[in-house]
């Protein structure tokens, strides 16, 4: 059975750039575009891994972190952000955040991540 990720972003094009990239590296691949979907489809379907941009309109990635943590306390959650406060994201890695990519994302190191 092949890992499942679930990307996250308010950017389709991000989104579908990443999970093609994911797919080509073995991974089954699910898009959200907002935080709110992130935390139904991980409700739903209990992905392995979740990559997921921090800052969305409405309900935001750390947020939806928030919410998907406290329900599934063993999941992955890789925040990405191109800009947020240094607080924040450390209040995300305190609160058990798997990892902080900085936007760009460095590809070659992001997949090694996840592998």
């Amino acid at each position: 059975m092949r890992p499942r990720i679930l990307v996250v972003d308010d950017d389709r094009e991000m989104v579908r750039t990443l999970c093609d990239i994911l797919r080509l590296h073995g991974w089954d691949t699910a898009e959200a575009y907002s935080g709110q979907e992130a935390i139904e489809a991980q409700a739903k379907f209990g992905h392995s891994c979740v990559l997921m941009d921090i800052k969305m309109p409405g309900v935001d990635g750390i947020e939806a972190f928030r919410v998907m943590r406290a329900a599934f306390p063993e999941l992955r959650v890789i925040l990405m952000t191109a800009h947020s406060s240094p607080e924040s994201l450390q209040d995300a890695i305190r609160q058990g955040a798997y990892r902080v990519v900085p936007k760009p994302l460095d590809l070659p190191a992001l997949v090694a991540l996840l592998e």
